[in-house]
């Protein structure tokens, strides 16, 4: 199909809504038009959603498929672009088989944005469907970095895409796009899809308006068995509710916690001190947890305590602070996390609080993760975070490193270059 570039533009942008392309959206949206594969890395809030959807539009009567591994975000963007008229499903485990089948053999004849986890494609009705279809035009793998990752962990149907792709009659062009990789990352990713040659696009990680601060629980109070006492985690609360304390209310603020245990036992403090607190987490029923984070995006509870299971795909402009009670996994996790914060572009607050403790506990989660590779993997990233709360340098130019940038010039906000405790 022949597209005029500059008349299909303005009209796709006018149903999407968008005034302008942002200037890190630019590059990729002009190699997306000239079929090429790419590979995106933008940090969170970046726009990486519309380097897919205004091709899509563009080109009425074609098939672009999603896929994600977020049924939430899935549904929020399907119901946007129905919203605006715009032609878009979603094909998961919830459908009746009769309903499954109806949304295949529409979006397949009709065209649209099909949206599907990785899972889907084993069906051997969406595998036929999609193999014999010739209007399929391009393959969007939304959260790429899990791709290296898959043959080891809970996604491995991720590591299936890149065979799902070769089998196709035809070949669409291939859009991989994540916030977080490292240049190995990326090496893996083009191997897993077997896009050698698609065009790199990298937007830099630093975020000017968020503040990052770091600061270490006092772990003199142990029990024999080396776990933090009560003294322990009573401080580390503590903390977080003077953190809350220069919270003004506006905008909302998620507290990442790295067990159930204890989402549960500092959402119970903080009720208790009636702050308006909700909680999330992987062992809550769908429905709560469906509650839980309406709640949370309405503002009726702006306080979320949750593991990292909350955060992904969930589009909250105004989060003003983010606070990690306890050591994420990964550098790549505290990456992630941190930048669910001011993505309005306001300036927003990111404290990370930890104890001695965190990192020997977070090894033994890991030590049973996977195959050897696979934790030897993780632990590197693991690792990688370590240096950062140990380190006295700019912690922007350290994330920099990690993630093969260049590093710029000292971010003079963070912790270590104002040279201030939280």
């Amino acid at each position: 199909m022949t597209i005029n570039t500059k008349e299909f533009r303005e009209e796709g942008m006018k149903k999407l809504g968008i005034a302008n392309l942002r200037p890190q959206q630019e590059a990729p949206m002009e190699a997306i038009l000239n079929n090429e594969d790419v590979i995106v890395l933008m940090p969170t809030s970046g726009g990486k959603s519309l380097l897919y959807q205004l091709p899509a539009v563009m080109e009425p009567g074609s098939l672009t498929l999603v896929i994600s591994p977020l049924k939430a975000l899935q549904l929020d963007q399907v119901e946007s672009l129905l919203n605006k008229g715009i032609r878009a499903a979603v094909l998961n485990s919830d459908l009746s088989a009769a309903e499954h089948r109806a949304v295949l053999e529409n979006m397949t004849e009709h065209g649209g944005l099909l949206y599907l986890a990785p899972e889907q494609l084993r069906s051997p009705a969406v595998a036929e469907a999609l193999q014999s279809c010739p209007i399929l035009t391009r393959i969007a793998v939304d959260e790429a970095h899990i791709l290296p990752q898959a043959k080891d962990d809970f996604r491995k149907a991720y590591g299936k895409i890149g065979s799902f792709i070769d089998s196709l009659s035809l070949h669409p062009q291939v859009i991989a796009l994540t916030a977080t990789a490292t240049r190995k990352d990326v090496a893996r990713i083009r191997k897993s899809l077997n896009i050698d040659n698609a065009s790199m696009f990298r937007t830099p990680m630093r975020r000017d308006n968020l503040r990052l601060y770091i600061k270490r629980i006092d772990s003199s109070g142990k029990t024999r068995n080396g776990k933090c006492s009560q003294s322990i985690e009573h401080t580390l609360f503590q903390s977080v509710e003077r953190e809350l304390s220069k919270w003004d209310e506006h905008g909302a603020v998620i507290i990442y916690c790295p067990t159930v245990k204890l989402v549960k036992r500092l959402c119970k403090w903080l009720k208790a001190r009636d702050y308006p607190v909700g909680k999330y987490h992987g062992k809550m029923k769908h429905a709560k947890r469906k509650a839980a984070q309406q709640a949370f995006m309405r503002g009726k509870k702006p306080i979320m305590v949750a593991t990292n299971a909350f955060g992904l795909g969930i589009d909250k402009p105004d989060v003003r602070l983010v606070i990690h009670a306890g050591l994420p996994l990964s550098m790549d996790d505290y990456v992630q996390e941190i930048g669910r914060a001011g993505r309005d572009g306001k300036k927003s607050r990111c404290v990370l609080f930890f104890a001695k403790a965190d990192f020997e506990r977070n090894k033994r989660i890991l030590s049973h993760s996977g195959g050897n590779k696979a934790i030897r993997r993780k632990l590197k990233r693991l690792n990688a975070l370590h240096g950062l709360v140990d380190s006295k340098k700019c912690l922007w130019r350290v994330i920099e490193k990690y993630f093969g940038e260049k590093p710029q010039k000292k971010c003079e906000k963070c912790c270590h270059c104002r040279q201030k405790s939280v």
